[in-house]
């Protein structure tokens, strides 16, 4: 399966400066959920024993027609008008009352993020809303030119915040934000659960490099790491859909852009983080950790062989992690064998991910080189 490559003295610099130490207990999932966004719900909801007298979650139409029905409810209830920040490639208008050379103006938001007005100069776009933005050119406005200046500034495409719905549901794919959305919302723009559907789902969302590798040595993550620009690793919640229809706020997740809600089918397992093809695939038969992330197609470059982390659910509750090493089963140590809902989500080692960058762009850099 694994391919050694032979490279320069440069991955072996690349790889001893960027290579961290890891704890032997694995990650504290919990620290890295909060810090991400992701909810302490779930947390509490882990360790909360199930309710004896819930009746078995079976999948089938009926009570996948109930699941939507209540679900439905959640979304009506959570749904809210409040403005979303302004993010690369969306299209603002802005208007000053009589003055026309700051009428209508259409501005489309570049990569750094900064738009230029006549007479204001720069302002920073991205992060912050349509209303934060009127206020900005006002106050400069009125400390230079003019009384109480009438500023409008109106959002006219919105295309960089965005969500994916997939798997077992009636009309997933990729949905545009146009207001705050959270987890039920997002399931009612894919027009509910199909029949096959389990009722757990997760939450996927991308995480700075930064705090995940904080959060892996058991450190706190570093200030401001929620923005950091030096690469993302994968994050995964799971919620349970019974839990939420029954009015669990708490798991009612406010969504970013960018995440994921993959709906995997009953009798299922996730496969996801650094393989090829992440998603979930049905249990047939004895399937062992390795055999699923064969079955995702194997694990990118890039993937940090003694990171492999398998999700599951205790009797109590209780949402339980394991690390494993790739490295080991090749030598003959068995591999886990993998049950329904459980989720085996592959690390991202920092120094293959460097250096594979490095690579690819000295390869694009060669390229254009003989193309002169």
């Amino acid at each position: 399966m694994r391919i050694h490559y032979v490279v320069t003295s440069v991955m072996a610099i690349a790889l001893a400066a960027c290579t961290g130490a890891r704890s032997p207990g694995g990650p504290d999932e919990g620290a890295l959920l909060r810090e991400t966004g992701l909810p302490a719900g779930v947390a509490a909801r882990a360790e909360r024993p199930p309710d004896p007298g819930r009746s078995p979650k079976d999948a089938g139409p009926a009570s996948a027609a109930a699941l939507n029905s209540r679900l439905m409810e959640q979304a009506a209830r959570s749904s809210q008008e409040t403005d979303l920040p302004v993010g690369t490639g969306d299209l603002l208008e802005v208007s000053v009352f009589e003055v026309e050379e700051l009428s209508k103006i259409r501005l489309r938001v570049p990569g750094r993020g900064v738009i230029a007005l006549p007479l204001i100069g720069q302002i920073q776009a991205t992060g912050r809303t349509t209303s934060e933005l009127e206020d900005e050119i006002r106050a400069r406005l009125q400390g230079k030119f003019m009384h109480d200046p009438q500023v409008s500034v109106f959002l006219q495409e919105h295309n960089s915040q965005r969500i994916s719905v997939i798997g077992a549901v009636r009309k997933g794919g990729v949905f545009n934000l146009t207001r705050p959305l959270r987890l039920a919302d997002a399931l009612a723009l894919a027009e509910g659960l199909t029949e096959e559907a389990d009722r757990q789902v997760y939450v996927i969302r991308r995480a700075p490099m930064a705090v995940v590798t904080a959060a892996a040595n058991g450190a706190p993550p570093p200030s401001g790491s929620g923005t950091g620009g030096d690469g993302t690793a994968e994050v995964m919640a799971p919620i349970d859909l019974s839990e939420l229809a029954d009015g669990r706020e708490d798991l009612n997740v406010q969504l970013r852009s960018g995440d994921v809600v993959q709906v995997p089918r009953a009798g299922s397992v996730y496969v996801g983080g650094s393989v090829e093809r992440p998603g979930s695939f049905l249990l047939r038969g004895k399937t062992t950790a390795q055999q699923a992330i064969f079955a995702a197609g194997g694990v990118k470059d890039v993937a940090d062989w003694s990171d492999v982390r398998l999700y599951r659910k205790a009797p109590s509750g209780k949402v339980e992690v394991t690390v494993y090493d790739l490295d080991a089963f090749e030598k003959g140590a068995p591999a886990p064998e993998l049950q329904r809902n459980d989720v085996v989500v592959v690390g991202k080692h920092a120094g293959k991910a460097f250096f594979y960058g490095f690579l690819d762009f000295f390869k694009g850099a060669l390229g254009v080189a003989k193309g002169i």
